[in-house]
């Protein structure tokens, strides 16, 4: 069901993490939307304005995070990202390219009384096209690499690294 994104996982490398992820994507039914209450498919936006990379304030968990969400019926995890980035901040943004993915432990919410689970987050780089052309749901941020917080630091080598 998933070989296309197991296919684009193996572009990240074969380290336990992906061989990992690579193995629930092939065990697993459907993971968009919320149909499965212990695994979920969601995606991160990583797009800079200059130095700067784009956080919002998670609702729930009151953090800052990458614009992000749920991958929904009908949509690849990249067109997700693009949509969460957009819907989140009120920019645009194109062409994107997968550069991380991570298994990540979301808390018991006590707002929509959701268990605890794990979502795989498939993480993409994209360029801004142009500013706000709707108004964000979520408070945004734009930190340098000093002020984001230390789990998202290693973006900003990754882009230094583009640069030379």
């Amino acid at each position: 069901m998933y070989n296309d994104l197991i296919h684009e996982l193996s572009f990240l490398g074969n380290s336990k993490k992906i061989q990992k992820i690579k193995e629930l994507l092939r065990n697993s039914k459907n993971l968009k939307g919320k149909k499965n209450p212990e695994l979920q498919l969601s995606a991160s936006a990583l797009v800079f304005k200059g130095e700067k990379l784009y956080f919002i304030e998670h609702p729930y968990q009151k953090e800052l995070l990458l614009p992000a969400g749920h991958v929904e019926e009908g949509e690849s995890p990249k067109e997700a990202a693009l949509r969460e980035f957009h819907e989140e901040t009120g920019q645009v943004a194109k062409n994107g390219q997968l550069v991380d993915v991570n298994i990540i432990e979301i808390p018991f919410n006590a707002v929509k009384n959701e268990k605890a689970h794990q979502h795989i987050d498939l993480r993409y780089t994209f360029e801004l096209t142009r500013g706000p052309t709707r108004r964000a749901e979520l408070p945004v941020f734009l930190l340098s690499k000093a002020e984001a917080p230390k789990e998202f630091q290693k973006y900003f080598n990754r882009r230094e690294k583009r640069r030379t």
